[in-house]
């Protein structure tokens, strides 16, 4: 009798399976008959034009009878642009693209709406919202970069107060104008006073501030100064390409500043968006990333393409809400810090 019961309990889990998998088949043909009457669909990125069409070219093999249509801004052009259109009640796009920082600030507005995707299932609880509002595509690491011409191994920075030394004050030091995330995520991790403190120290180093962490890391490369805040992924990048007077070293803690992708609450090709977000989140959208972009991938069946990289080997502390919540406060202090009274 013990043989028959355990026969039909294995038959039971058997059917119930099969029943599952045929519920989720027929959702997935259901969400792909419907965006083919919908023909499209409208991105928003902050990714470049070309970083986009890696994405294109194959979802569009995938799904012919859809068509990605990219717009494509800085995280904060693309906030003020989506509100606005909720605001006049024409909503264009689909789908979001973009830093935390601007996804956390749409959800809170309520221009989100929740998709739960099977592609995230594996993901780190960190990786993506509770209520399905977003899930994080990848993380940028903000990490000092040197250049080895410049510095002598025994001179490279060995914490972040190393930078405090008399020998980097004075343009020796690049930073982005808008570093408010760093400032955030360094509190986050110190405490504020800590972090507060070790800010107007920097600052009295004088370093040069320019706009964008592609451009300090390619100056940083041809000799301008001999340390910056760079982005990791884009300094392997451009090793790999050759590059061979650019360096990073990861000092702790390690920033990340996550990049969100999310459905548009009035979506106009609800449909198409759902196939977009799975494609972006699947390890095919996420092998993409890494290899083409360098970026570290959120899919844990995703290695960096760069051992680097490897979150497991680094002090990172992701960017959360918290910080979100905050981030008026820490972009006007550390504007009036290092922007201020300084020339565009």
């Amino acid at each position: 009798m013990k043989s028959r019961h355990s026969v039909l309990t294995i038959i039971s889990v058997f059917v119930s399976v099969l029943a599952l998998s045929g519920e989720l088949l027929g959702q997935a043909k259901e969400i792909i008959e419907a965006s083919r009457k919908e023909g499209k669909v409208i991105v928003y990125t902050s990714l470049t034009i070309h970083e986009i069409d890696q994405f294109a070219g194959p979802f569009t093999k995938k799904y012919p009878f859809l068509k990605v249509e990219p717009f494509r801004g800085n995280s904060e052009q693309l906030l003020q642009k989506i509100i606005v259109e909720a605001r006049a009640g024409r909503p264009q796009h689909d789908v979001a693209q973009f830093n935390g920082f601007e996804g956390w600030q749409l959800q809170k507005l309520g221009m989100l709406q929740s998709y739960k995707s099977s592609e995230a299932r594996s993901y780190s609880d960190i990786y993506k919202d509770p209520e399905g509002y977003w899930t994080v595509a990848y993380a940028n690491y903000l990490v000092l970069g040197y250049n080895p011409k410049m510095v002598r191994a025994a001179e490279v920075p060995k914490t972040w107060e190393d930078l405090l030394l008399p020998r980097w004050k004075g343009d020796k030091v690049a930073l982005d104008r808008d570093e408010g995330v760093w400032y955030g995520g360094l509190a986050l991790y110190w405490g504020k006073a800590k972090a507060d403190r070790f800010m107007r120290a920097l600052a009295a180093q004088q370093p040069t501030i320019r706009k964008g962490h592609t451009l300090i890391a390619t100056l940083l490369s041809s000799g301008e100064f001999p340390l910056g805040l760079v982005y990791a992924h884009r300094v392997e990048e451009m090793k790999a390409k050759g590059v061979s007077t650019i360096e990073w070293v990861p000092l702790d803690p390690i920033v990340g500043s996550p990049s969100l992708v999310a459905i548009g609450k009035n979506s106009p090709h609800p449909n198409a968006a759902r196939l977009f977000v799975d494609f972006f989140l699947s390890k095919e959208g996420q092998t993409i990333s890494q290899k083409q972009q360098y970026r570290v991938p959120s899919n844990p069946d995703v290695p960096p393409v760069s051992p680097n990289l490897d979150p497991k080997n680094l002090k990172i502390i992701l960017i959360d809400k918290r910080v979100a919540d905050q981030y008026a406060q820490f972009d006007q202090e550390y504007h009036d810090l290092f922007v201020k009274g300084k020339a565009e």
